[in-house]
């Protein structure tokens, strides 16, 4: 059992990933997005394995939802940045610290689901984006930078899962129901209604 995510653990991984710090930084003025820093995020990011890209997008858009918290759309993007940091961190973490003592079964079995969740994630920004206004423009530049990086890791995630011999899953849409409550946040209810419509 991988202990949750501490503080200490948390500014580790901003501080490992850098990403998070700059879009925090930009979200507060503290440093300026133009084509310099656009272009770096987009480097360092492609530059990622599809797992470390999850949890590094998670934290990035973490803070894009709470400058955004204004929005009903930013609850669903804080419920879905904050599932991914706390299911994906310790294990990116253990990782790190003693690949040696991991459970290769169970880490297949989490890797699995790497696809759906930079889905997931994407279409969550994808709506944050449209319900920004202009008052909003870094966050909608962040958000549509990020959501590009989501689309081009799970494409890399699928051929990488095929490579290991992994299919993709699909996370029970009752856990999600489960988790928040009856209260599945769009689009996470859309999708859930293609699936069911699907069987």
């Amino acid at each position: 059992m991988l202990k949750p995510l501490s503080d200490h653990d948390l500014a580790r991984l901003h501080a490992r990933f850098v990403v998070p710090i700059i879009v925090d930084q930009i979200l507060k003025d503290q440093e300026p997005l133009d084509d310099i820093a656009e272009h770096a995020i987009n480097e360092i990011l492609f530059e990622f394995c599809p797992d470390t890209a999850l949890l590094c997008l998670a934290m990035c858009a973490r803070h894009i939802a709470d400058a955004t918290a204004h929005l009903p759309i930013s609850r669903a993007l804080v419920i879905q940045c904050d599932q991914i940091v706390e299911e994906y961190g310790p294990l990116w973490l253990a990782h790190e610290q003693s690949p040696e003592k991991l459970d290769n079964q169970a880490v297949k079995e989490v890797l699995s689901f790497i696809p759906e969740d930079l889905e997931a994630l994407r279409d969550l920004l994808d709506a944050t984006l449209g319900a920004l206004d202009e008052d909003h423009c870094l966050a909608a530049i962040l958000c549509d930078v990020l959501s590009f990086q989501a689309s081009h890791h799970c494409g890399l995630a699928e051929r990488e899962l095929q490579n290991i011999n992994v299919r993709p899953q699909s996370r029970p849409v009752v856990d999600l129901a489960k988790r928040h409550g009856n209260v599945i946040p769009f689009p996470l209810a859309v999708r859930a209604s293609r699936l069911l419509s699907r069987g």
